[in-house]
């Protein structure tokens, strides 16, 4: 490792540098670590709802550790926030915290962040920013998350970032205005005094390594590591197709829909999102701030481009976001932002993600298309806070993270994981509590706990299986629930003609024997004793036609009680029956796929003739899985059928079925017009035109050779 020199010093070497980053990352996870051993309540100690995240003097990224990885990317915000709010007054010993997402907070209120600056020789040289889940922060109810808000001076103590310690002396000012505005403030406060904890630790490792390679040998290092990652991020990113992509979706609020358009612009080796096009915000938990979007749309879609790349600013550098002022995607107050994270702005990283995978698959030369997925299903969510009473008549209560454990979308090579929302990922994973230790903390009782069922997410992959739980109450007279549910109506698509995932289901069963379904947004939901909840996560879509899928991996899941051997030969076209009969299973198959056709309506521009003059001659390049393009002409990989002539969408060369879901919503299934085949599905508003464009440079340039 290069020495610093009395004049300068040169960069560090690849091993060098390599030494400080796996240097700097187990600082990061042992920073983590000190949270989860210091902390006391369940979503911190059990769920790992928490992270470490170390920056540089500026608020950049190095790397981080714990299991939330949107955590890390608004750190750089608060960071920087911290630093335009407190300038040159910021001292060693001084400690920060701030939980506003108006004002230098992460992704929503209960998402606190304790920040210490780290000195070396009296020189300011890192940040150690981190964030964990506490279990209320004032406002209108327990947990501080409601649908019920209309403003956010409703949902919870805000604080813009404020001294926790200054020069290590404790400010007992504002620890005792937070203990005074929480429920639960001995929870809350030792929770707190977690993340300092894990800061103390983290810092003073940070000086540990400054101290071997001094000062200027940490920040230059740091820089190189930083030039590094947005090197390599640029290069994966040349390997994409130039051009636009496009996708579409819906953030619910019953039978309302708030659309999310995101159109990501690649130009050499730099990516655009732009959600322009975003409705103004509402006065619905779901607003979110630009920060909170880039986090997201940073980290999800980088978790298939440099998987094998720890998150780094320099991994944000070639990448632009557009939230436009007084949307949903960039709310001012008194717009409500409890669930800033969830809803729109996880949406918007699905969806960026989604555009990524579309460019992918158009684009030969990515290294990461054995990555392609469907739509990530990170808004399978259906998470619960609930509060009691307990019997010295003091509040409490704990968050439902077995509410974040949807099931993944079916991949390009694989089923979806179940339980879990990330088929690709560089993420750790966040947990929920186990049974034993949510009835010993709490007063329930759970009755089950498995994989969902069911005929969602098919596809050649399948979708996975949400959780799927029912609870009660148990040495309680009640039990009262915020129901935070995405994926109310409206399921994520599947992918490459794969099927939509579920949607969230919440049932009240009566001590009477009857049961309610409640919508999956819903406040102050009482469960009396005797009574019980009983919930069904969503999940992603599948990948890949359902008629294609292995016949023998549709037997496996009949055996396993996913489907039923009636929905094996409605769904997938299997004959199931003490094994699988593969002539009767072909025949059927053919039988689906002609049907199809004869319901489908027309296609809106079919193509009447073959291929431009010499297009077929031309070899293939990919335009979208399964569909190809040569010379001019969008083709059927399989069939070989002509969709679309340039710049047309292939989309609109297919014969369409589209059945009701439920009102105003439709499912719309893209056929091959050769064979029947599903290319495409999505639900959509019944008057939305198609969710997906697909619009590589060399497409919508295309002309006839010479």
């Amino acid at each position: 490792m290069a020495q610093e020199g009395a004049v300068g010093r040169d960069p560090l070497d690849a091993v060098g540098l390599e030494i400080l980053r796996s240097r700097l990352q187990a600082v990061a996870e042992e920073g983590a670590i000190a949270i989860e051993r210091t902390a006391i309540s369940t979503v911190i100690t059990e769920c790992r709802d928490y992270s470490c995240t170390l920056l540089d003097a500026t608020g950049a990224l190095m790397v981080a550790g714990g299991a939330v990885t949107h955590h890390f990317g608004v750190c750089r915000y608060a960071v920087q926030v911290t630093l335009e709010t407190h300038g040159d007054t910021i001292a060693e010993g001084d400690v920060f915290f701030a939980n506003d997402p108006y004002n230098g907070g992460g992704l929503h209120a209960q998402d606190v962040l304790v920040q210490m600056p780290v000195f070396v020789d009296g020189r300011l040289v890192a940040w150690v920013v981190n964030s964990g889940h506490v279990m209320d922060m004032g406002g209108m109810v327990f947990g501080s998350w409601t649908p019920e808000a209309t403003d956010c001076f409703q949902e919870s103590l805000r604080l813009p970032p404020v001294r926790l310690f200054q020069a290590g002396v404790e400010q007992r000012d504002i620890w005792q205005v937070l203990r005074t505005n929480v429920r639960i403030p001995d929870v809350v406060e030792m929770d707190v005094r977690s993340l300092v904890a894990g800061c103390e630790v983290a810092g003073n490792k940070l000086i540990e390594i400054a101290a071997t390679i001094g000062a200027q040998g940490f920040v230059d290092g740091t820089d190189q590591l930083r030039r590094l990652a947005e090197r390599e991020m640029r290069r994966r990113i040349s390997q994409l197709a130039d051009g636009v992509y496009r996708t579409t979706t819906w953030t619910e609020w019953g039978e309302e829909l708030y659309e999310v358009p995101c159109e990501l612009t690649i130009a050499g080796d730099a990516m655009t999102f732009d959600f322009t096009g975003a409705p103004p915000q509402a006065t619905h938990y779901f607003n979110t701030r630009p920060h909170i979007v880039v986090a997201g749309v940073v980290a999800d879609p980088s978790d298939a481009l440099t998987w094998d790349i720890p998150l780094n600013e320099g991994m944000f550098d070639p990448i632009t976001v557009i939230c436009p002022p007084g949307t949903i995607v960039n709310s001012s107050p008194p717009a409500p932002v409890a669930s800033a994270h969830c809803d729109v702005a996880m949406n918007a990283s699905m969806t960026a993600e989604a555009c990524v995978m579309l460019a992918i698959a158009a684009s030969p030369a990515s290294e990461v298309r054995r990555l392609q997925t469907g739509p990530v299903a990170h808004t399978a969510m259906g998470i619960q806070t609930w509060a009691y009473t307990t019997p010295d008549g003091q509040p409490d209560g704990w968050m439902m993270l077995d509410g974040a454990m949807g099931g993944a979308a079916g991949s390009i090579d694989r089923d979806g994981t179940d339980m879990w929302t990330f088929m690709v990922t560089r993420k750790p994973i966040m947990e929920a509590i186990d049974v034993e230790m949510l009835e010993a903390f709490y007063p329930v009782l759970v009755d089950f706990k498995k994989i969902r069922k069911g005929m969602f997410g098919a596809g050649a992959h399948r979708g996975g299986g949400g959780c799927h739980m029912r609870f009660r109450p148990h040495g309680t007279e009640a039990i009262v629930g915020q129901l935070i549910g995405i994926r109310e109506r409206l399921p994520l698509n599947g992918w490459a003609g794969g099927g939509p995932g579920a949607v969230n289901t919440v049932i009240r069963h009566r001590a009477d024997g009857s049961a309610e379904e409640l919508p999956p947004k819903s406040s102050n939901v009482t469960i009396a004793a005797g009574e019980s909840i009983e919930f069904g996560l969503p999940s992603g879509g599948g990948w890949g036609d359902p008629l294609d899928r292995d016949p023998e991996a549709v037997a496996r899941d009949v055996r396993q009680r996913r489907l039923t051997e009636q929905e094996a030969g409605r769904v997938y076209g299997v004959i199931v029956g003490g094994g699988v009969d593969l002539a009767a299973t072909k025949e059927r198959r053919t039988r689906i796929r002609l049907e199809r056709l004869a319901a489908a309506a027309p296609a809106v521009s079919p193509v009447t003739g073959p291929a431009r003059p010499g297009d077929l001659d031309l070899a293939p390049v990919p335009l979208f899985p399964g569909i190809e393009q040569r010379g001019m002409s969008a083709v059927v990989s399989q069939s070989g059928a002509v969709l679309a002539h340039a710049p047309g969408a292939w989309t609109d060369g297919c014969p369409v079925i589209e059945t009701k879901v439920v009102d105003g919503l439709v499912e719309r299934t893209y056929l091959d017009p050769a064979s029947g085949r599903a290319l495409m599905a999505e639900v959509v508003p019944e008057t939305a035109p198609c969710s997906v464009v697909s619009l590589p440079s060399r497409w919508t340039g295309a002309t006839v050779p010479a």
